[in-house]
């Protein structure tokens, strides 16, 4: 059974920023998830913000539909319920996305959250896990 793995919109971005400092061990967990070695998932809200990113860098709209296309087949995007929001809102949470994205990744059981903002999600009661140390679990050994 593949490993489900809440994918942080942090991620995404440091690949489409080409961000020197951590492009290399985030374009790994993505290519660990088009590679089917586990299963990546979103929220919605995660997939319209990376979308606005994607347009905005690449002043290209088709293009940015292209990329979209394409992190679509790799990453699945988790359904929002509104017991998800209800739950997330009684959390008083300082940062209510990662709380929410918490929650949704919690109630459709994946096994963590691979993120850059570990201190984002840490009263959240899920394991974290840095880019480096999801890609490190995966490494021939």
């Amino acid at each position: 059974m593949t490993t489900k793995i809440f994918v942080d919109t942090n991620i995404f971005i440091d690949v489409f920023t080409a961000n020197p400092d951590f492009v290399s061990e985030s374009k790994a967990v993505l290519e660990l998830c088009e590679q089917n070695i586990i299963e990546g998932y979103t929220t919605a809200s995660a997939i319209t913000d990376i979308f606005y990113l994607i347009r905005k860098l690449l002043h290209d709209k088709e293009k940015a539909y292209q990329v979209l296309g394409h992190i679509l087949n790799i990453i699945k995007v988790l359904p929002v319920t509104n017991e998800d929001v209800l739950n997330a809102c009684a959390e008083h949470a300082y940062d209510f996305e990662d709380c929410l994205q918490a929650t949704c990744a919690k109630a459709n059981h994946c096994s963590a959250i691979v993120t850059r903002d570990e201190k984002g999600f840490k009263d959240f009661d899920i394991t974290l896990l840095s880019p480096s140390a999801l890609v490190d679990q995966y490494k021939p050994k």
